[in-house]
């Protein structure tokens, strides 16, 4: 076992040495291929941090009539807290929702001179898990939508509920096709390297195709050819995963780092998203290195 595994890694070896310039497009050509795929997972990646700061601050608003006294205010709270999708409930009080709006409404000096406590309701403001799932907090209460999209409700203390249906229901739409389309291109990235690669596998192999026509002859098997060059073109994908790695850290040092400080308020990438690229790149590029090379061998094969 030993010496056989020293024979393929011998020729392994030998094969990268003596075609060192189709060695070197093979692994330009993974380095390339997998950079733009690392970069398509990067940006997969701010894509989801721009959701999360988007949604995390998504609340579905509970407003409760005049007469809701304490007790029914523990009861619904209690019964929104019921359902798996909320996380939190908190009650904001008449003169809390005033003083929210002095602050939303600041330099509308004539609007909020005009406008009391006594004419903002209180409201239960439910934070979610899910915000993909708002629609269930109004379920749950009774509450069904008029012909004016104002939610009307059959459970006593409440005067309606606002859940920016609308605005969700839009950015969750832009949500799926963004992730769709991250998808599709991380696909159409790792499509590309499988052929690049086979391209040059097959350069290699048309090179030495004299070689592999005596080690027919003289009676090797086709796994015994095969493995040589499926190690060596592992060799070649792991090395360009490795620089393509690099590379997506240099680039984020270079040009995400910069803008950090200028644009605070945006979520960006950091070491640890591009760390978690690695396990992809060099699984991505150890398979892609098989199925080129296996395709890349076939033709030759059949001496």
């Amino acid at each position: 076992m030993l010496r056989r595994l020293d024979y393929y890694f011998r020729e392994t070896f030998v094969g990268l040495r003596r075609n060192g310039l189709v060695a070197f497009a093979a692994i330009s050509t993974a380095f390339i291929a997998l950079l733009l795929f690392g970069m398509a997972l990067l940006i997969g990646r701010e894509f989801r941090l721009i959701i999360e700061a988007a949604t995390g601050n998504v609340e579905v608003a509970v407003y409760l009539t005049d007469e809701a006294d304490d007790q029914v205010v523990q009861y619904l709270t209690d019964k929104l807290l019921e359902l798996p999708v909320v996380e939190r409930v908190d009650y904001e009080s008449k003169q809390e929702a005033y003083q929210r709006f002095q602050r939303l409404f600041a330099n509308q000096r004539a609007l909020v001179d005009n406008v009391t406590p006594d004419a903002l309701p209180a409201s239960l403001r439910v934070k979610l898990r899910d915000p993909e799932r708002f629609a269930e907090v109004a379920a749950a209460l009774g509450c069904e939508p008029d012909a004016s999209g104002r939610y009307r409700c059959a459970q006593p203390g409440i005067e309606t509920v606002a859940d920016q249906r609308e605005f969700l229901n839009r950015l969750f739409a832009v949500i799926r096709v963004l992730s769709f389309g991250v998808g599709a291109v991380a696909m159409i990235m790792l499509v590309s390297a499988t052929a690049l690669i086979a391209n040059t596998v097959r350069m290699g192999l048309f090179a030495r195709r004299k070689e592999i026509g005596i080690m027919k002859l003289v009676g090797a098997t086709n796994w015994r050819i095969r493995i040589p060059f499926i190690i060596e073109g592992l060799v070649e994908s792991l090395l360009g995963a490795g620089g393509a790695v690099l590379a997506l850290f240099v680039g984020k040092v270079v040009f995400v780092d910069r803008l950090r400080g200028e644009i605070g308020f945006l979520p960006l990438i950091d070491n640890g998203d591009v760390i978690a690229t690695i396990p992809w790149l060099l699984g991505a590029g150890a398979v892609v290195a098989v199925v080129a090379s296996t395709i890349g061998m076939r033709r030759f094969l059949d001496v």
